[in-house]
């Protein structure tokens, strides 16, 4: 009798240790899926934000661009005057 309390103590032990191992196993399994949730959702988050400024950026340069095509044909139209004013002043000279 009492070696066959002592397998079945030993059975029981056995299965409970395996229980206990499997549940701690899925706990630790769903908080680490939970922890790379929340990990992966800065990180979209992250790169979001980045995107947006990116695009800011881009909005920015081509406004830029538009500005200095602006500036280039009124230095264009602002030397072809003053050509123009010096042949009349030389012409006014003479």
């Amino acid at each position: 009798m009492s070696i066959e309390l002592t397998i079945l103590v030993a059975i029981c032990g056995t299965i409970f240790g395996i229980v206990i191992g499997y549940l701690n196993w899925r706990r630790t399994n769903n908080e680490d899926i939970r922890k790379d949730a929340i990990s992966d959702g800065k990180l979209f988050a992250d790169i979001d934000y980045i995107k947006r400024g990116v695009e800011d950026i881009k909005l920015d340069l081509k406004m830029q661009d538009r500005r200095i095509g602006e500036l280039s044909e009124k230095l264009i139209s602002a030397e072809e005057s003053i050509k123009s004013a010096h042949k009349r002043i030389d012409d006014i000279v003479k």
